[in-house]
């Protein structure tokens, strides 16, 4: 590595650093929110590109940065489109599951999802639960956290209660 090479990378990647803030920022909030798998493909492929703007000699700074941009902006319009069609969403969100449900696993959506029981019971932990008498149900939701719903005192909840 020549010290021409190790000045272009402190440059390049000084300067994408503070272009990729400011594309982030007008993006908005969803691009960096909690991710579902889609998100996260874009967000390694972000990665990768930042990487081989700085690394690789034979990429162009201005091709990195539209090739950023691209990937920011397919992001934003499959957000926008979700928004919009169920169909579009569903094609790139997985539904949420109900994992538990009045003192009862789901064992087959439990062996689908690969989640344990020992992994349910921590998060009624993390919530602030002792047992899980005081559960009405665990959703596995499509970020892949765990919600854990209290029983409510005033209604007993039906399954059609958890999902929108």
């Amino acid at each position: 590595m020549t010290i021409e090479n190790l000045i272009r990378m402190i440059v390049l990647g000084t300067f994408s650093y503070f272009l990729i803030v400011l594309v982030l920022r007008l993006s908005g909030k969803r691009t960096l929110s909690k991710m579902n798998a889609f998100d996260f493909i874009v967000t390694v492929a972000l990665g990768s590109v930042l990487a081989n703007i700085i690394v690789n000699h034979e990429t162009l700074f201005w091709e990195g940065i539209v090739a950023f941009c691209l990937l920011v902006f397919l992001q934003y319009l499959s957000t926008w489109l979700s928004a919009r069609s169920s169909k579009f969403q569903s094609l790139l969100k997985s539904q949420p599951s109900l994992i538990y449900y009045d003192n009862q696993y789901d064992e087959k959506i439990m062996k689908q999802e690969r989640i344990t029981k020992a992994e349910v019971i921590q998060a009624v932990r993390k919530d602030g639960y002792v047992a899980l008498d005081d559960i009405a149900a665990v959703i596995l939701e499509s970020d892949g956290t765990l919600t854990v719903m209290e029983k409510s005192q005033e209604k007993q909840l039906d399954q059609d209660d958890f999902f929108a």
